[in-house]
């Protein structure tokens, strides 16, 4: 391993990053449960019921309880990693703490857009509501963990 990697790896704070990764858990849920209900419409148009993934929508109707465990287990990693991520570059963001906060969200939310929106609108017939929505609740979710990282990862 190159200095750097060290040098970066032994500031983490891991205890502070599984804090992150668990209060991202939760307000992720919560914004996506809200984002759901709001368009609700599109889960339950027979169109793109072969859309949904097995584990989500194993039959028409509300997912079973085995999809919210697996996805609670991928949104705490999801928040794990989104903190590493913001522990890797921390150093290279603007030091007024608003500016930190935008810019690394807005990094993130450029990514969401460049790697899951465009690629599942050029791939999926999904309806293009739904991806507005989505990407949406991810900027908001994004906004907020941005904050989170640099208000406890500091």
């Amino acid at each position: 391993m190159d200095t750097h990697t060290i040098k970066w790896l032994t500031k983490i704070n891991w205890g502070k990053v599984f804090i992150v990764g668990i209060i991202y858990t939760v307000v992720a849920t919560l914004i996506h449960q809200l984002e759901a209900m709001i368009s609700l419409k599109y889960y339950m148009m027979p169109e793109y019921f072969a859309v949904w993934s097995r584990t989500m929508m194993p039959i028409a109707g509300p997912p079973p309880m085995d999809f919210f465990v697996k996805s609670t287990i991928m949104t705490i990693t999801s928040g794990i990693s989104l903190a590493l991520v913001y522990c890797y570059i921390r150093d290279m963001l603007p030091k007024n703490i608003k500016e930190r906060v935008l810019l690394f969200a807005d990094l993130l939310a450029g990514l969401q857009f460049i790697f899951f929106i465009l690629p599942v609108y050029l791939l999926f017939n999904l309806p293009i509501g739904l991806l507005i929505n989505w990407f949406i609740s991810g900027f908001l979710i994004l906004v907020i963990t941005s904050y989170l990282c640099v208000k406890i990862l500091k």
